[in-house]
């Protein structure tokens, strides 16, 4: 008797194993053709660029410059609780080194709650990623170091506007070490610097001109 229940039990077990095994295949064949799908819009090339160097105006006598304004907004964390805060980039420069890094510097205003602080911001960028840190002191008189690591690029369709997040961005109480961190985003735009020579050359000209 036993063996004839294990046999009913064999004989209804296979067909149950097959449609398992040809249900699957099926969903491996689905994943395979929406693998196919590409979400890369058309006209759009892989090579990389610097997008910086595409927004300067390059001279043979000098290092390509531009300047800078933005800022990101987000939340920080305190205490296991999260306060709206910015960071906003008033003036900035970013001067192209012959070995391709941007030296960037900037002044900046950074508010959490209702806590703010202004400070100079410095660090260097390359490939899409930006590295800035400074120091400073918030309105209530505590002393602070602040850490910004994260991404930036051109957005589409958009000349001079730069998409910036920044990965990893923590600011740090000089006192008791505690580190707070941030959670930012946000819109730069950028244009070309232009040098006293240049501003000079232009003031001439429009001079002869008007004589």
């Amino acid at each position: 008797m036993k063996q004839i229940n294990k046999k009913h039990s064999l004989l209804f077990a296979i067909p149950v194993l097959a449609a398992l095994v040809f249900s699957s295949l099926g969903t491996t064949n689905a994943f395979a053709e929406d693998a196919n799908i590409s979400l890369v819009p058309d006209n759009v090339s892989s090579a990389r660029t610097d997008a910086l160097l595409d927004v300067s105006d390059q001279s043979s006598n000098r290092h390509a410059e531009v300047e800078f304004s933005g800022g990101t907004d987000g939340w920080t964390i305190i205490g296991g609780q999260a306060y709206t805060s910015n960071i906003e980039l008033m003036t900035g420069n970013a001067a192209r080194q012959d070995n391709g890094v941007w030296k960037v510097k900037s002044v900046a205003e950074i508010t959490v709650g209702d806590r703010h602080a202004t400070l100079d911001l410095k660090g260097k960028a390359v490939n899409g990623k930006l590295r800035l840190h400074g120091t400073g002191t918030l309105d209530s008189g505590d002393s602070f170091r602040i850490i910004l690591r994260g991404h930036y690029a051109p957005i589409h369709g958009q000349s001079g506007d730069f998409a910036l997040d920044w990965s990893t961005a923590k600011i740090q109480n000089m006192e008791n070490g505690i580190r707070i961190p941030l959670f930012q985003d946000g819109i730069v735009n950028v244009w070309p610097a232009i040098s006293v020579v240049d501003k000079l050359d232009d003031l001439v000209d429009e001079l002869n001109v008007e004589e």
